[in-house]
């Protein structure tokens, strides 16, 4: 189980504007953009653990956050299956600065690096930044290959 947070800055309607990733500097998903996240310790909640994680890679304490998504991940060839939780935060205090981990950078909505991404982001990144929550399963051939099934549906809760 993982979680995976994704900063938001909006505009006076509500309505998201720019997105902060984090380049991973180590560790799985090196290289590329993504939220930022981890596993949760053992006696820790998932939302415990989105908001440490966040200030451990990015410093900065969540103040609002928003659970919008759980997407699991089938890794056929590494024979490994993961839950992802993924969360919006709305409000923090302090800015994102790079760390030991992670590099964070602001992206315009309409612009977010989907290439330099998992595949699987451009499919059900959008959807959760448009106000929407998802449930969703990817299965991968191996870590980073291409997608080989999908399934995404949007939900009014989780349970």
């Amino acid at each position: 189980m993982f979680t995976n947070c994704f900063l938001i800055k909006m505009d006076d309607r509500g309505t998201p504007t720019h997105v902060c990733l984090a380049m991973k500097k180590r560790g799985f998903g090196k290289g590329m953009w993504n939220g930022s996240g981890g596993k949760p310790k053992d006696d820790e909640t998932v939302d415990a653990a989105a908001c440490r994680e966040v200030q451990e890679e990015l410093n900065i304490k969540v103040t609002k956050f928003e659970k919008r998504g759980e997407i699991i991940f089938v890794l056929i060839q590494e024979n490994k299956k993961v839950l992802m939780h993924t969360f919006l935060v709305t409000d923090w205090e302090k800015k994102p600065v790079e760390t030991e981990e992670m590099k964070p950078q602001w992206f315009p909505i309409d612009n977010v690096p989907y290439t330099e991404m998992w595949a699987s982001d451009k499919e059900w990144l959008p959807i959760i930044l448009s106000g929407k929550k998802i449930k969703a399963k990817y299965t991968y051939a191996y870590e980073g290959g291409e997608i080989k099934t999908r399934e995404i549906r949007e939900v009014e809760n989780f349970v």
